[in-house]
C-alpha cells in the first residue's frame, strides 16, 4: 500500500506544472496569437505542446548536447529549442531585418536568454512549416526535422492534452 501511494504521488508530480512553466507556456502562447499562417490560422497550443515537448516547458534551456560538441552552430538553445540555422532561415523568410544583422554569437545569447524572441522564432517557423506542408501531421513533424515523426508527433500530442487539462 505504501508503495501504491509512492508510486501515485509521483504520477501526480509528473503531471503537475510549476509556476514558471505556466508563465512560459502562456507566453508562447501570446506570441503564437499573433502570428497566423496562410490560412488564419494561429497555433497557440501546438506551440504550447511544442515548448513542453521540447524543454518541459522551460526547464531546460539548449538541447542536443551530442550536437554542441560538434559545434555552437548544430546545438537548439531557448524554450522553443530553435537551431542557429532555423532562426536564419526564419529571419529570410519572414524578412526579419534585426535577426538577419546580428552575429551568430548574439543571436545564440538572444535566443537563449529572451523568452519572448525565442518564442517568436519558434512560433514563426511553425507558420512556415504549416505554410509548407499538408497537413498538422506534417507541420509538427517538421518542426522536429522531418515531414514523417510519428514520435515526436506523439509526443507533442500527449503534451498537448496536457497544456488542454491545465486549461493554459
Amino acid at each position: 500500500m505504501k508503495y501504491l501511494l509512492i508510486i501515485f504521488l509521483f504520477i501526480c508530480q509528473l503531471d503537475a506544472l510549476d509556476f514558471k512553466q505556466k508563465l512560459i507556456l502562456k507566453t508562447v502562447k501570446n506570441v503564437a496569437s499573433h502570428y497566423p499562417d496562410k490560412n488564419g490560422r494561429t497555433f497557440e497550443y501546438t506551440a504550447m505542446a511544442i515548448c513542453m515537448t521540447e524543454t518541459s516547458g522551460g526547464k531546460l534551456n539548449f538541447g542536443d548536447k551530442q550536437l554542441l560538441k560538434k559545434g555552437i552552430k548544430k546545438a537548439s538553445y531557448g524554450i522553443m529549442q530553435v537551431r542557429l540555422g532555423t532562426a536564419r532561415f526564419v529571419a529570410k523568410k519572414f524578412n526579419l531585418k534585426d535577426v538577419a544583422k546580428m552575429s551568430d554569437l548574439e543571436l545564440i545569447k538572444k535566443m537563449m536568454h529572451n523568452n519572448l524572441f525565442n518564442a517568436k522564432i519558434g512560433v514563426l517557423y511553425i507558420v512556415w512549416c504549416s505554410n509548407n506542408s499538408k497537413s498538422y501531421f506534417e507541420t509538427v513533424s517538421r518542426y522536429n526535422g522531418g515531414k514523417v515523426n510519428y514520435p515526436y508527433y506523439n509526443k507533442v500530442q500527449k503534451n498537448l492534452k496536457l497544456i488542454k487539462k491545465h486549461k493554459l
